[in-house]
């Protein structure tokens, strides 16, 4: 399995095609800028996008946008087949948390911290059997301001940021064994 790492989106949109078109690799993105991940429904407002200057990327997943803050990680897997690394990556994630002290819940695909979402997960399987599994961890500076001018869904999750409670990319990267 190839394993890249850049704080690119765009970078990481090529990747993940280059993936989806025919080998196993690990993206992971530490966002050096705000930009948009979205799956294939209609759930952001291109043009607030593009008149903030925000990067856009899409996902095979079907659901909603993330809107990625500095310092926010994403990871994607693209293996041959259905896997269950994202759920497993998410359960990780929470028990380390819990370790540290903080106290989450799950909600379906999202984990959530004093009631605002920190981390979420989708997977989709294409035609051609590849499967793309993504994770959002928020540890950015949250911009609900941002989140709300361009996320044209109803928010049923606040978002939150784990960098509230000290947590950085590296710190989940290293903890969770991200690209390796």
């Amino acid at each position: 399995m190839y394993i890249y790492r850049t704080s690119d989106p765009a970078a990481a949109y090529r990747l993940s095609r280059e993936c989806m078109d025919g080998h196993e690799g690990e993206i992971i993105v530490v966002n050096a800028a705000p930009c948009v991940w979205t799956g294939r429904l209609n759930t952001m407002d291109l043009s607030a996008c593009a008149g903030r200057g925000l990067t856009v990327a899409y996902g095979e997943y079907l659901g909603g946008s993330i809107v990625c803050m500095p310092g926010d990680l994403s990871v994607m897997r693209v293996t041959f087949g259905s896997n269950e690394w994202a759920p497993e990556l998410v359960d990780a994630a929470a028990a380390w948390l819990e370790g540290r002290g903080i106290a989450v819940t799950r909600d379906e695909n999202d984990v959530l911290a004093d009631g605002r979402k920190v981390i979420s997960w989708a997977r989709a399987t294409g035609y051609e059997g590849w499967c793309q599994s993504v994770v959002h961890f928020s540890i950015g500076p949250m911009d609900l301001d941002l989140v709300r001018a361009v996320c044209t869904k109803p928010m049923t999750k606040v978002p939150g940021s784990l960098g509230e409670y000290g947590v950085t990319a590296e710190d989940l990267i290293g903890a969770l064994g991200i690209g390796r």
